[in-house]
């Protein structure tokens, strides 16, 4: 029998120690510093037929815009009655239309270019009367787009996370390339993105945007044929019209995005979801979740587009439809962050050990900023907001910039456009 002397036998554990190492690691999960962007409810305002003779057709969507809010029988009368709309009389195209907004109470007044609102201010005649608030300006969500294409072409971030909402709606245009919506998102942030790294093709992502699927994703395009054209890598995934939920790994890190569902005015921020259901998404969430602690995954970023924490505008998610208690069980083994939307403003928390940031800047109108929405009535105990520390929210454009470092805290970076302020671009570190 042949003996191996003791110096052979150390040299050749040392020797396999890393083939050990690297067995248990799971596929694909190899950790590595990199960066992303995220941003939320980039949506643009509206776009309407803009010539004078075109105004049959722009009342008529602005009918199915109001039944969103209004009973299918009120929407016509609404519209026919307090929409006022305002044609330069040289060249005959909309430069001004005078509507209702959320309430009875409000009116808002928008201005035109070519069609798309470029700036838009409400007047409360009843809690505030004289006093016109900008909730939304077109150059807003312009710099947002203009700033991540900017992360992404500089190698600043690896690639981009929505948390919803990038369309207005799937109503006009036969299809996706002639929608004017999906086809701004194509034009000022897709084309102008690179191709994916060799990074990223090796972790399976093909494309440079992930996004959470928002209310206006499906609102008149419950086929999702936008979404699916413009981002057809998330097939890959298992992403279809029946399902808008899907996960990757990244770095050895883990992404989660789930559907919080249409919008129903008798329920602004309930988790509607069918496809799949709440109760479906929450066991998928847990099987999610249980693989990741499996595989020793200890970073995972979950994107949904109702807020889990709010103090402004529509409130969050109803407690009883709220994920919180299932992401919470998992904070003591991974670092959970959660980005969310929907509620067009910005807000940062830390509950239960887990991170939840809205991130609502990224273009559509602010509507949280106006009388009688600034704060909402929370329960006693109710999570503190970080961001604004009890101020009422203001207009605030922005994105967040995520860096990830293995064994070490992840940072996060705001970058914001404040128009009304005297120091307008500004960088702020969240949770220091």
């Amino acid at each position: 029998m042949k003996v191996f002397s003791t110096s052979f036998l150390l040299a050749a554990v040392i020797a396999l120690q890393p083939l050990a190492i690297r067995a248990q690691q799971p596929s694909g999960a190899k950790e590595s510093a990199f960066s992303f962007d995220v941003y939320g409810d980039s949506r643009s305002m509206m776009y309407l037929p803009y010539k004078q003779d075109q105004e049959a057709d722009a009342r008529q969507l602005m009918v199915d815009m109001f039944e969103l809010a209004l009973p299918a029988k009120v929407a016509p009368e609404v519209v026919q009655k307090d929409v006022k709309l305002i044609y330069d009389p040289s060249n005959k195209e909309l430069v001004q239309m005078v509507m209702p907004f959320m309430t009875a109470s409000e009116v808002t007044t928008l201005t035109f270019d070519k069609g798309w609102v470029t700036e838009a201010s409400v007047e409360d005649v009843k809690l505030l009367p004289g006093v016109r608030r900008t909730m939304f300006r077109l150059e807003g969500g312009d710099w947002v787009a203009r700033e991540v294409v900017k992360d992404i072409k500089t190698g600043n971030a690896d690639f981009l996370v929505n948390t919803g909402d990038l369309v207005w709606w799937g109503k006009q245009g036969n299809k996706p390339s002639e929608n004017p919506y999906w086809k701004l998102v194509n034009e000022d942030v897709l084309k102008q993105l690179p191709g994916p790294s060799r990074k990223m093709r090796e972790a399976g992502l093909d494309g440079r945007v992930f996004p959470a699927v928002g209310n206006h994703e499906v609102w008149n395009d419950s086929d999702v044929q936008g979404l699916l054209a413009s981002f057809p890598y998330l097939k890959k995934f298992g992403v279809t019209d029946q399902r808008l939920i899907y996960t990757f790994d990244y770095s050895g890190v883990r992404f989660i995005f789930l559907w919080t569902g249409k919008y129903d005015y008798r329920d602004p921020t309930g988790w509607g979801a069918t496809r799949p259901a709440y109760e479906q998404q929450m066991k998928q969430l847990r099987t999610w979740m249980d693989d990741a602690k499996a595989k020793g995954i200890k970073k995972v970023f979950i994107s949904f587009h109702a807020p889990a924490f709010c103090r402004s505008g529509m409130g969050p998610i109803p407690e009883d439809q709220n994920p919180h208690k299932t992401i919470a069980a998992y904070a003591k083994d991974m670092d959970i962050v959660v980005f969310n939307g929907h509620v067009h403003t910005t807000e940062v928390y830390e509950v239960d050990g887990v991170k939840y940031l809205v991130l609502g800047g990224g273009g559509a109108e602010q509507d949280p900023i106006l009388p009688g929405r600034t704060h909402i009535k929370v329960p006693d105990g109710y999570p503190l907001d970080q961001y604004w520390k009890g101020e009422s929210p203001k207009e605030d454009y922005n994105f967040l910039h995520v860096e990830v470092r293995p064994g070490q805290p992840t940072t996060f970076t705001l970058n914001r456009f404040r128009p009304w302020s005297a120091t307008p671009f500004e960088t702020v570190e969240l949770f220091k």
